[in-house]
């Protein structure tokens, strides 16, 4: 189905809700952009993923359990990297544990100093069923805002204001709503985290 079908039949299903007109404008907006942007050529979204990667906030239970079952040392940013996982429609947050940061020599490889560069509102697919947050990398990178160069962001980082699902979950677009914070390290990215593959439909790119 093209992108006009698509959006014809969108423009069909807000007409049952009693929204104002500016509001219908803008959700059907939000919708052709990511219906757009889903239809990124394979090859930008490979260099978006070589050069772009996802960093992980860790909680304080999570911490907890680097720091007392397996020695693994943490900053005070508790961020980390994480270990290669399938960008394509796979959440690289779903059942998140020490088992998939980037290690080096026993400790978690430090994420450098970084500055931010932007930020923006991201939407993400629900998957089967609402109740599960599965963010994925591919949604992400294919909603960077043109007026941000993604050739000077070398990681981000995902929000969400909240984990209750009926405050990130709009069930017009059928999407749970999430910012994403976009970084470039002082000193680029590190080598050893370039030199990751990336994984995309099971397949390995280097």
């Amino acid at each position: 189905m093209d992108i006009q079908q698509q959006i014809k039949d969108f423009r069909r299903k807000l007409k049952s809700y009693s929204l104002s007109e500016s509001d219908e404008q803008k959700y059907v907006e939000i919708e052709t952009r990511l219906l757009k942007s889903e239809q990124m050529p394979f090859n930008e979204l490979l260099a978006r993923a070589k050069k772009i990667k996802p960093l992980v906030r860790l909680d304080a239970s999570d911490v907890d359990d680097c720091v007392k079952k397996h020695g693994v040392f943490l900053d005070s940013d508790r961020l980390c990297f994480c270990k290669p996982c399938d960008i394509k429609n796979r959440s690289y947050l779903y059942d998140f544990d020490v088992s998939k940061i980037v290690m080096f020599k026993g400790q978690m490889f430090a994420v450098p100093k970084r500055k931010k560069v932007g930020e923006f509102t991201c939407y993400h697919n629900t998957g089967t069923f609402y109740g599960f947050l599965v963010p994925s990398v591919d949604e992400v990178l294919q909603q960077i805002p043109a007026e941000i160069d993604w050739h000077t962001v070398d990681a981000f980082e995902l929000s969400f204001p909240s984990m209750d699902f009926s405050e990130i979950y709009d069930c017009l677009l059928d999407r749970h709503i999430s910012t994403v914070h976009l970084y470039r390290f002082d000193s680029g990215l590190p080598q050893k985290i370039k030199a990751q593959p990336v994984v995309f439909d099971g397949q390995r790119y280097k």
